[in-house]
């Protein structure tokens, strides 16, 4: 007889991370790798999941920290940060090690490499305290080339390149290691967050309340913008404009617009916004707002606590939004539209090249068209999502053997009318032929199983008295 074995598993999506010290002064949870739809999140057991988000399978999954993992044991170490170049070959990683009585903390820079068969990323470059012993408050790829940039609470920010991108005497050096390029800095401020421009000429990097603008290549200061109220926590550019979107935290949250061919802010809001993304062609991006900002009573009682809010960056009106659930602690990302959507839609093809994705605080993620206008609320349930892949799949199981069952109506009133005064007499053995007949004539479990289990109670009659007093 021959053997089994385990040819794969499916794995489904993790659960979050429970605990607030490894959480602080996150903007995002969440990586999106743009062109394959993948999303990277930090779980439990110190790894990060690769999730594919239009297969709803977990693709590959990275150790980040090699620890025996037991859920009651004290927390010592967690993941903090998660990027992804846009190529998706790239996942960069800052853990770090919690101290005890004040002493051994110890934080780790490191980059993850993948072969261009699967999504299994082997470890390329570790960094120990890359920032001296100042935590790494945010990671930003370049869009085109292998460079990387990392910001710090302690006063500096680093460019990283992989050493295919050092040329000695005119050749490439055949090595996926990393190293550092260039440390830059303004006033001793802490360097909050940071991203490339479209084309990466431009780097952006917040100097706590100040968007300071460099040229990556000779690490040179270009221009700095006017400061913001709030200390910055997160810089992104919508598309391929010259517009920059800044999300400010603290008493007075503010989300912020700046323009960078004016280096002025063309308009703001004072939002609680929980996490922001910006298309990759388009000159748009969503924010997900949490539901202190919107005193909007009737959405937190329908248990939505959270709206998505869609803008172009030239309107400070918003293009579309959508009650959500499950907000805190959720994220937003755009993937690119490919063969494997349109399956999950009605129509076959999306009317976007770019769609939205939403997971909330539980890990519960739902994809959809931004652009379409049968598009009015988002639901988590799943239920019609599947309903819409049911449709256009092949036919499995009961269905590709005897073909779709019979739709079953709902009676009119003169039928049963006619059944109440009609004599019949009740099968005292009734459970013999409810399931009699040809398999593909029979209705569904859902309408067999009432009459059934009421067939196997035994009926009892009772004699009632009446007293009379007279």
């Amino acid at each position: 007889m021959p053997s089994m074995e385990i040819l794969k598993s499916i794995s489904g999506i993790k659960l979050p991370v429970s605990h607030p010290e490894i959480n602080e002064s996150l903007c995002s949870n969440f990586a999106f790798d743009y062109s394959a739809g993948l999303v990277a999140l930090r779980a439990e057991n110190y790894c990060v999941q690769l999730y594919s988000l239009l297969e709803d399978r977990e693709v590959s999954e990275i150790q980040v920290c090699e620890r025996n993992h037991q859920p009651v044991d004290e927390v010592t170490m967690g993941v903090t940060r998660v990027a992804i170049s846009k190529d998706g070959s790239t996942v960069c990683t800052s853990d770090v090690k919690l101290p005890e009585d004040g002493i051994g903390s110890l934080v780790c820079l490191k980059f993850w490499e993948s072969d261009t068969l699967n999504k299994n990323f082997s470890l390329s470059t570790i960094v120990y305290e890359p920032h001296r012993d100042a935590g790494v408050s945010s990671v930003a790829f370049h869009p085109s080339r292998r460079m990387a940039v990392s910001t710090s609470n302690g006063g500096d920010f680093k460019i990283w390149v992989s050493h295919d991108e050092i040329k000695k005497n005119g050749e490439t050096v055949k090595n996926s290691g990393w190293m550092c390029h260039s440390v830059g800095s303004y006033k001793k401020k802490p360097m909050t967050a940071a991203a490339f421009s479209a084309d990466g000429s431009v780097l952006a990097v917040a100097a706590e309340t100040v968007i300071t603008l460099w040229d990556p290549e000779h690490n040179v200061l270009v221009a700095v913008l006017g400061e913001i109220q709030k200390p910055i926590r997160s810089l992104s550019f919508a598309g391929k404009s010259d517009y920059l979107v800044s999300v400010s935290e603290g008493s007075q949250p503010q989300l912020s617009v700046c323009s960078m061919s004016k280096l002025s802010v063309s308009w703001s809001y004072k939002l609680q916004v929980e996490d922001v993304a910006c298309a990759v062609d388009a000159s748009m991006f969503a924010v997900l707002v949490v539901s202190k900002s919107c005193n909007n009573e009737t959405t937190v009682l329908k248990g939505r606590d959270g709206v998505i809010l869609l803008f172009n960056v030239t309107d400070p009106l918003p293009v579309a939004t959508w009650s959500v659930r499950k907000a805190k602690g959720g994220g937003l990302g755009f993937i690119q539209a490919n063969n494997q959507t349109k399956n999950i839609f009605k129509a076959g093809k999306p009317s976007s090249q770019e769609l939205l994705v939403y997971v909330d605080g539980d890990h519960e993620f739902v994809v959809f068209d931004p652009q379409s206008s049968e598009t009015h609320e988002l639901s988590l349930t799943g239920q019609q999502n599947l309903a819409t892949i049911e449709e256009t799949v092949e036919q499995l199981g009961y269905a590709s053997v005897y073909g779709e069952l019979p739709e079953f109506e709902l009676k009119s009133k003169d039928d049963e009318l006619w059944e109440a005064t009609a004599p019949s007499r009740p099968s005292e053995r009734p459970w013999e032929s409810i399931f009699s007949g040809s398999s593909h004539d029979l209705p569904p479990l859902t309408k067999l199983c009432s009459p059934f289990l009421e067939s196997l109670l035994e009926r009892r009659t009772t004699t009632s008295t009446t007293a009379i007093v007279e």
